[in-house]
């Protein structure tokens, strides 16, 4: 890259890489190269603007970004993974609203701008030292929750000295739920469900930076790390913990927390993933309100 230094009214003198220099004494030169300098100034400033264009956060998520191109996109539409639709690139699918209410579509990574990797876990009891997984589901969402996908939802099998060694909570409430007979007749492995959800993810995230997203979701991130740590390092050390956002509502806005949805608490992977959703939306729309415009 050429530098200017201004040397004289009547010259201008430029250095180059080689350090290389001369004098231009004719004005129409001189104009010339100004000219060349700020085109080149301008470049370099929309090169910086595009480079770190990723970091304005207040973009809204609708915004198109760099797209990340690929061959089909998948449509969810509750089915299991090995039922997904596949939708061809040239067809324009219909956007209906998924059971949470929000625009299900068949997506592909450019779509989920600021994302959020919503996952459950089902254990055996709350000590990471010996508990283990028994079912994992993952939902993701765009950061304004009006777009998500629905991905695995799996039951993983263990031992049955494993469930035995289960608390009297677990033990209740597993069997309440049909989960403890799931598991045991289970084939999935704690790598196989992995590899599935990290497919999963990659897909429909790609090289976005993923948030993960549920209920006391750091007791969930913990059993990532332990027995799933290759799906535990896509994601970045913040979480977004709605238990945590419903605690700061029961201080500061007690009557319209009373308003949040109610819990049915069955238990399951995927059904509490969908109440953690709705219960964030629910806060999004009545107490994280956006200004009015003047």
């Amino acid at each position: 890259m050429a530098l200017l230094l201004p040397c004289s009214s009547n010259s201008l003198v430029t250095t180059n890489n080689s350090n290389k220099k001369k004098t231009l004494s004719n004005p129409e030169s001189r104009a010339t190269t100004i000219q060349v300098a700020a085109a080149a100034a301008a470049m370099s400033t929309d090169g910086l603007s595009n480079a770190f264009s990723v970091l304005d956060v207040d973009v809204d998520d609708h915004q198109a970004q760099t797209p990340i191109i690929t061959t089909d996109k998948v449509a969810r539409k509750g089915k299991k993974p090995s039922e997904m639709t596949v939708v061809k690139e040239d067809t324009k699918p219909s956007i209906k609203p998924d059971k949470l209410g929000l625009r299900s579509h068949p997506t592909t990574s450019e779509e989920y701008r600021m994302p959020l990797v919503w996952i459950d876990l089902e254990m055996t009891g709350l000590n990471i030292e010996i508990d283990r997984i028994l079912e994992i589901a993952c939902i993701i969402t765009d950061g304004n929750l009006e777009k998500s996908v629905e991905g695995p939802d799996l039951v993983i099998n263990q031992t049955k000295e494993c469930l035995d060694n289960m608390g009297e909570w677990c033990k209740e409430h597993h069997a309440a739920s049909g989960l403890t007979d799931r598991v045991l007749n289970s084939t999935i492995t704690e790598r196989e469900a992995e590899k599935q959800v990290m497919e999963f993810v990659k897909k429909h995230v790609g090289y976005n930076t993923a948030l993960l997203a549920g209920n006391s979701i750091y007791v969930d991130f913990q059993y990532l790390k332990k027995y799933m740590p290759e799906l535990a390092s896509l994601f970045s050390h913040v979480v977004v913990d709605v238990s945590s956002v419903k605690a700061l509502c029961c201080r500061w806005f007690p009557r319209d927390n009373k308003k949040a949805p109610s819990k049915e608490n069955k238990h399951r992977a995927m059904d509490d993933i969908r109440e953690s959703i709705r219960e964030l939306r629910y806060y999004k729309q009545n107490i994280f309100k956006a200004r009015s415009k003047k």
